[in-house]
């Protein structure tokens, strides 16, 4: 595991295809996403082999119900008895995955054979908690409601570590900040408008930002957000 920040470590044994994230707060552990179905033994044992019992983790955060996010939610939850958090929208697509639609009709047709391969499984998980835009959670994040690329997505705030932890609502591919993939994007205006959200309401508030997919921003994320939706919007943040 890779530290980002003190109490924030990220999952490097999975790769980097996708990240999911570790939280250490005096409630004990909480994981931020979860990877694909085949990187959950991965990170079990990543946990035990750095001295951190399975009995610690008490919550795992989904940012949205992707089967590179969510899909070891099933078996982690299994091993850990935490409980699983989500936006009360994306609980129909924990608990139904093949509800979930991506915009491109071409994906649509290549990704219906794929679910059958064991990377991208996804089992259906009913979450334990709801959590709406505002929300603040027992681990401090502020739940920012980023919908667009799912459309219960979040992003978490963490006012005092200057910490955004952005999921899919953002990207850093090549180290390009950008939106999340068109093609993987239902609703590509919404996208939009939560780049903006991030920018226009929360940008002074933090300095790392962290992905679901690339490498950390560890200082002036908040001033590159507002770039960026300066850019797409071609207005001033």
């Amino acid at each position: 595991m890779k530290q980002i920040l003190p109490g924030l470590w990220q999952f490097d044994e999975i790769g980097t295809a996708v990240n999911c994230f570790l939280w250490e707060w005096p409630g004990g552990l909480t994981l931020i996403d979860t990877g694909m179905s085949t990187h959950a033994q991965t990170i079990i044992d990543a946990l035990v082999q750095s001295n951190r019992p399975l009995h610690l983790v008490k919550r795992i955060v989904i940012t949205h119900a992707d089967p590179d996010h969510a899909g070891g939610l099933a078996q982690l939850r299994r091993a850990t008895q935490a409980k699983v958090v989500c936006h009360a929208v994306e609980k129909e697509y924990l608990e139904h995955p093949g509800r979930r639609k991506v915009a491109a009709l071409w994906l649509r047709l290549l990704l219906m054979p794929a679910r059958l391969l064991p990377a991208f499984r996804l089992r259906p998980v009913t979450p334990d908690d709801l959590v709406v835009d505002g929300q603040v959670l027992p681990e401090g994040f502020i739940v920012v409601h980023t919908p667009g690329h799912s459309p219960g997505h979040i992003s978490l705030l963490h006012r005092e570590k200057r910490l955004l932890i952005s999921g899919d609502a953002l990207v850093n591919r090549g180290s390009k900040l950008g939106g999340p993939a068109g093609a993987l994007t239902p609703d590509p205006a919404n996208a939009q408008r939560s780049i903006w959200k991030l920018a226009k309401k929360y940008g002074d508030d933090f300095e790392t930002v962290v992905f679901g997919h690339g490498p950390a921003i560890l200082s002036n994320g908040g001033k590159k957000v507002k770039a960026l939706a300066s850019q797409i919007f071609s207005a001033e943040v």
